[in-house]
């Protein structure tokens, strides 16, 4: 497997979008980073990780939010009874896969100006006239093994509270963004290293704090416009750090991964008017997760005193997929 080069090295293909990595795995893959959870990566990690049996699920149920958010379709769930009289049943469930805990798949942003998803996929060949539902679909990565490795996570919220910055993480006050420091700093205060092929996932406590709401607070939250969310830092040096850490997919609890808003980012940034979104997902191919409930996770990682954990995570096999339910399990 070719070995990631550097951030400033990117794009990798001179002429290609900014920090993509277009061809470093070959020229029409569909994995991306997922390239990096080999079998030896997995047999390492469950060597190294498995040593209690404990079982943590980070996904909270699919109808969590009161009210999805965006206008996206809610879960719809028919119950029905096979034949007059039987004991027996089906069900049918409607929903969008974006409306809880979701991975963000290849299809679901390309770089917006340029229209281009990941590896030089025009958006026509997801949503034109023609559309080929082969390419780009999160059922490749179920075709190659699902998401499986080593977890690492970063508990934001807990090191926030414990050296006393002060952030909200609901409303139109959530705008806290999440620095590279910061990320660094909890990582050393947790003692967990992040090493090449790891799931990284970020606590802001996105799940406590939506929880704490009655009904009504929650469907104002849904409707609030513009949105405004706490998430990682939307700049250069987020973007090299998630590059040069080596990891193959990354997750946040709360509704995006970046804080919202995001796009168009000012010159500062440093990402040339880009959002994270745009470079993870249509530049190099990383899984982005959302809404995933790291509440439990966290009082789990306390209660061992450890931050890593063997992880599962196996999307729906739908082919053409644009996002997915994660579908996970944390292992101690």
């Amino acid at each position: 497997m070719p070995a990631r080069p550097p951030f400033d090295s990117l794009p990798f293909r001179k002429g290609d979008p900014p920090f993509s990595a277009w061809g470093l795995y070959g020229e029409s893959e569909q994995l991306g980073a997922l390239n990096l959870l080999t079998a030896e990566n997995t047999r390492a990690a469950a060597q190294s990780e498995i040593k209690t049996g404990v079982r943590v699920s980070l996904d909270p149920p699919v109808n969590s939010l009161l009210q999805p958010t965006h206008g996206r379709q809610g879960l719809k769930h028919t119950i029905f009874r096979r034949g007059e009289g039987r004991p027996v049943h089906d069900d049918v469930l409607e929903f969008n896969t974006q409306i809880g805990a979701q991975w963000d798949g290849f299809r679901h942003m390309a770089y917006l100006k340029l229209r281009l998803f990941y590896n030089n996929t025009p958006v026509d060949t997801i949503s034109g006239h023609n559309p080929d539902p082969t390419v780009l679909g999160t059922d490749a990565w179920v075709r190659n093994g699902s998401i499986v490795g080593r977890g690492v996570l970063l508990d934001f919220h807990s090191y926030a509270l414990s050296k006393g910055i002060n952030y909200e993480r609901l409303g139109q006050k959530a705008d806290y963004a999440i620095s590279v420091e910061e990320l660094k700093d909890c990582a050393a205060a947790q003692g967990v290293e992040i090493r090449s092929g790891d799931i990284l996932f970020v606590r802001s406590g996105f799940w406590a704090a939506y929880r704490a709401l009655n009904d009504q607070q929650k469907k104002e939250w849904s409707e609030e416009n513009p949105t405004v969310w706490v998430g990682v830092e939307t700049t250069r040096k987020m973007a090299q750090f998630l590059w040069d850490s080596g990891i193959s997919a990354c997750a946040g609890d709360a509704p995006g991964w970046e804080r919202i808003p995001n796009y168009n980012s000012p010159p500062e940034a440093g990402l040339e008017g880009l959002s994270l979104h745009e470079i993870m997902l249509g530049g190099w191919g990383m899984p982005i997760g959302e809404m995933f409930d790291l509440e439990a996770l966290s009082e789990q990682c306390k209660r061992q005193k450890r931050w890593s954990f063997f992880f599962t995570s196996a999307p729906l096999h739908v082919e053409g997929g644009v996002g997915s339910p994660p579908n996970t399990i944390a292992i101690f």
